[in-house]
């Protein structure tokens, strides 16, 4: 199974010049705990999770100025089995998915639990991430 068979290819996204305040608008109008920067040719530039948000005093800042520049990625043509060794190798929950450069989707965990066959997996994952 790869990758592009359980991502999320819908995405919202945010610009680099965005305020913080419209990406936390972003984030909860979507539901979501990490959106993608991506420039106007949706070139990935990094990711704002919730937590970089309070971490980084991110209030009247803009979203290059609290994200992750190059977050770890994954391929939609990637096998799901290395990119869930990814997850625990950075400990990360979530994995942009990018193809010829560009943001094509997420790869969750949430995804990952959907299918019954990557539950030891996610134990693994959970472990690692829980443990750093």
């Amino acid at each position: 199974m790869l990758v592009k068979d359980l991502m999320s290819s819908y995405i919202t996204s945010v610009r680099a010049e965005d305020p913080t305040e419209a990406v936390i608008a972003r984030m909860r109008s979507e539901n979501v705990g990490l959106i993608p920067v991506c420039d106007v040719q949706n070139h990935l530039l990094g990711v704002i999770t919730d937590r970089d948000i309070l971490m980084r005093d991110g209030f009247g800042k803009t979203a290059q100025a609290i994200m992750t520049p190059d977050p770890v990625t994954t391929s939609p043509k990637e096998d799901i089995h290395a990119a869930a060794l990814k997850f625990s190798a950075h400990g990360v929950r979530r994995l942009p998915v990018v193809e010829n450069e560009k943001l094509v989707g997420i790869l969750s965990l949430k995804d990952l639990a959907k299918k019954r066959i990557f539950i030891a997996e996610i134990g693994h994952i959970i472990y690692e991430i829980s443990n750093r």
